[in-house]
């Protein structure tokens, strides 16, 4: 069998959504912020919005901005009700809606296929890496991190939008990623659910590309990575 990824040396994996369902958490939290918002305008007498109209300006725009590389969530509410016609709220309710964000989203549950995954890699001695973005004020990506039960298998750890390391999809994070692997940049390969921050940036600093489309919702994969999985296991023939 024909191993194109036999020349790898660096695996590299974003977090969310590729190694654990950050979006089940983000959907139950961004429904509570919604709900506290919808009492917030009751009771400072604002529009009486329905609920149902609250949560799905919210979720639209938490999807729009979020496709943007905005993780500020403090945006994603000041824009939600900007949408909604409402203005002049004080930014610290921002910061309350957020925190009330990130206590129910901070805890994401892997996938099962995940840590088998890894567990092959670090059997077979690769270098294993994470490359994700910052989760932005009011969040903490690298505390998530650490709560990740096979979080002492990673080799490297970067965060884009932190430690002067610019977000995906700009390409900083992917060339730090190889010089810390201290291996030329044909020989990473990077793994992840996002066809434009992960694959495509990736490809284009030179990095091979595997997307992770579990429930094969993207439309013309192909032309964004040179490899397609529906779970991360099925990489091992590649390898």
């Amino acid at each position: 069998m024909s191993r194109p990824f036999s020349y790898a040396k660096a695996i590299f994996f974003d977090y969310d959504n590729t190694l654990v369902d950050f979006q089940s958490s983000s959907i139950a939290a961004l429904d509570k912020v919604s709900s506290e918002i919808h009492d917030y305008l009751i009771d400072e007498g604002k529009q009486n919005f329905p609920i149902e109209k609250i949560k799905q300006v919210v979720f639209s725009v938490s999807s729009k901005l979020d496709e943007e590389g905005v993780v500020d969530r403090n945006l994603w509410w000041e824009k939600s009700l900007e949408n909604l016609g409402v203005k002049g709220i004080d930014r610290a309710q921002f910061y309350d809606w957020t925190n009330l964000y990130w206590s129910v989203a901070f805890n994401s549950e892997p996938f099962p296929d995940a840590l088998q995954f890894l567990e092959y890699l670090a059997n077979k001695k690769y270098i294993i890496g994470l490359i994700t973005n910052s989760d932005g004020e009011g969040g903490n990506k690298k505390k998530r991190i650490r709560n990740f039960p096979l979080i002492n298998i990673f080799n490297i750890v970067i965060v884009g939008g932190e430690d002067g390391i610019k977000p995906k999809p700009n390409l900083d994070p992917f060339i730090v990623g190889c010089e810390k692997a201290e291996v030329s940049v044909e020989k990473c390969v990077m793994v992840g659910d996002d066809p434009v921050k992960d694959c495509l940036a990736s490809k284009k600093a030179g990095y091979s590309s595997v997307l992770i489309d579990r429930q094969s919702r993207i439309k013309f994969p192909e032309l964004y990575a040179d490899f397609v999985v529906t779970k991360l296991v099925d990489l091992e023939e590649l390898l």
